[in-house]
């Protein structure tokens, strides 16, 4: 039998207290029992009850412990790239308060909840690069997240295919012998360049890689400042900039994927965080472990019922 518990002061205590308060509990039983010229044979019964039962109670208090079941362990992981859009139209303050800031504060939480996955971060505006590498660190994501800006890449435009075929990419050579599952990210307001290819689309689904596409911004749009100043057109018209619900749609159904919805008036964030954690992650630990289970009600229950006994149980120490 093992204990989860030592045997410490407080055990000692409690058996000293029961000692003294026993004693006395003796002397003047059989004190009276002695000025009635009676017997209190009976004594020597709840002596054994109550000690027993007060044993019993010292036992269940240290948690005792026997018999051992052996318990499998599986760990399972992914390897995730958040891509995010960095051109100028993620400044758009349709979504207090602003687009970026908002992906940013998501991003956040995302991290946090996926600390048994790999992640990177991608950034891209007409040009991706790769701004976080798969990573364990959440410490270090959650920095490199803060330092995104839109003026972080020197290019305009906004290119989401090139952004998507580097995670791919990477997801694909990514130094992994156990080959974990494989997902990508894409926060952007949709607003694209070009059409992504059908070799793209191909790959993604023949490997199987998840594709969650995060629509921010309302189809509505808004106005982008520059320099405290509405930005402008070449021709002095007004840049609206506006969702594209249509590519962002397209793209996800063309990838298996799934499309979700980021603005102040819904944030299906919540729903990606567990989608992504109810997709079949690959399994890249499994261990056996011992389990003990404290048994301490058994002796807990044996107690109360040699305590209901005690109570039935009547000294006589008056004499008719």
């Amino acid at each position: 039998m093992n204990w989860n518990y030592p045997f410490e002061t407080t055990e000692f205590l409690f058996i000293l207290f029961f000692i003294l308060i026993y004693t006395a509990y003796i002397i003047r039983t059989v004190r009276i029992a002695r000025q009635l010229q009676t017997t209190a044979r009976t004594l020597i019964l709840k002596l054994f009850l109550r000690t027993i039962s007060f044993s019993l109670l010292i036992i269940s208090l240290l948690g005792p412990s026997f018999g051992e079941a052996d318990r499998q362990i599986q760990s399972k992981g992914k390897d995730i790239f958040m891509i995010v859009d960095l051109s100028k139209s993620m400044d758009a303050a349709d979504v207090t308060p602003s687009r970026l800031e908002k992906v940013k504060f998501e991003m956040n939480r995302f991290v946090q909840n996926e600390r048994a996955n790999r992640i990177g971060i991608i950034i891209f505006s007409n040009e991706a690069f790769i701004h976080v590498p798969l990573t364990y660190d959440g410490a270090a994501l959650e920095l490199f997240i803060q330092s995104l800006q839109t003026d972080l890449l020197a290019t305009g435009g906004t290119n989401i295919c090139d952004a998507t075929q580097l995670a791919y990419s990477k997801l694909m050579n990514a130094a992994d012998p156990n080959g974990r599952s494989k997902m990508m990210i894409l926060f952007t307001d949709g607003e694209n360049n070009s059409s992504c290819s059908g070799a793209l689309y191909n790959n993604l689904r023949r490997f199987g890689i998840g594709v969650y596409t995060v629509a921010v911004g309302t189809k509505v749009g808004i106005s982008i400042q520059q320099n405290g100043k509405p930005l402008m057109y070449k021709n002095d018209k007004l840049v609206i900039s506006k969702l594209d619900e249509n590519f962002l749609r397209t793209m996800a159904t063309a990838s298996r994927g799934s499309y979700y919805e980021l603005n102040n008036a819904k944030n299906e964030m919540p729903k990606l965080t567990n989608d992504v954690n109810q997709a079949e992650g690959t399994l890249v630990d499994s261990r056996t472990i011992t389990v003990v289970s404290n048994k301490y009600y058994y002796f807990l229950g044996a107690a109360l019922l040699l305590i209901v006994l005690d109570v039935l149980i009547t000294i006589g120490t008056f004499r008719l």
